[in-house]
């Protein structure tokens, strides 16, 4: 065979040789390419329910907190904190007097603020004196001082009580059992949830725990010390408070 076509041979060889490979190759991406998107095709969830649910507890409180002061009202700032810092000093003795540890007596504000009015003649704002006011809190073991407590403030100046409630120093037991009612109720509704949709229900899926709530400060008017002179002492009635447990669940459905 001649050089020529020896050559030509070769060449011919080289071509299909070529082809096929890009042909292979073709193959190859076209086959990755489909098992790509078949791994990127989202997944259709199973069926679940969702459901929410709180449990509650009532404890009877163990601890008082109060809130009280005193606002006073002078020409100059001055002589406003003198005389509040007059009135919170008898204050504060006549509480400790009751056996409150002074660890358990705390500032929560004090301010001084100028009392502005605005004047119609001369069309500015005028400043008429100052005033103050310094809130104190009182925490007590035993509920029976809560009503002295406000009395002995109020009886030596204070002018504000700003602030009772009541409150458990240990809630973990309460927290426990609401957190089983909780859960308790939730998986109750979704069982029912589940039958009505004509299916079961299935295992949990997950649970969120929210925070539980301890009783909300319960607010009282301001009184004035006019108000209690010579009058009864003041009556306190602690009631019960509530500890609450909420949860979020989903559960699978199976039809």
């Amino acid at each position: 065979m001649s050089s020529s076509l020896t050559n030509q041979f070769h060449e011919r060889l080289s071509r299909r040789g070529r082809l096929n490979a890009a042909l292979a190759a073709g193959t190859i991406l076209i086959s990755s390419a489909s098992q790509l998107q078949a791994q990127m095709a989202p997944l259709t969830p199973p069926p679940q329910i969702t459901v929410s649910a709180r449990g509650e507890v009532q404890v009877a409180p163990d601890r008082a907190r109060v809130q009280v002061g005193v606002e006073t009202q002078a020409k100059t700032a001055a002589a406003a904190a003198a005389e509040n810092n007059r009135k919170q000093t008898a204050i504060l003795t006549a509480i400790k007097t009751l056996g409150i540890p002074t660890a358990q007596i705390t500032t929560l504000n004090y301010s001084v603020s100028p009392v502005q009015r605005f004047d119609e003649k001369e069309r500015r704002v005028l400043i008429d004196g100052y005033q103050v006011s310094n809130v104190v809190q009182v925490v007590s073991d035993k509920l029976d001082q809560t009503g002295p407590i406000i009395d002995a403030a109020l009886a030596n100046g204070a002018n504000r009580v700003a602030g009772l409630d009541f409150l458990v120093k240990d809630a973990s037991k309460a927290r426990d059992v609401a957190l089983a009612q909780a859960v308790e109720s939730a998986r109750r509704q979704a069982e029912v949830t589940a039958k009505a949709a004509g299916g079961t229900l299935g295992e949990l899926l997950e649970i969120n725990v929210n925070e539980y709530e301890r009783p909300e400060p319960r607010p009282m008017m301001a009184m004035t010390r006019m108000d209690v002179a010579g009058s009864a002492p003041t009556p306190i009635s602690e009631g019960t408070a509530t500890v609450s447990v909420g949860v979020s669940t989903r559960w699978r459905f199976v039809k």
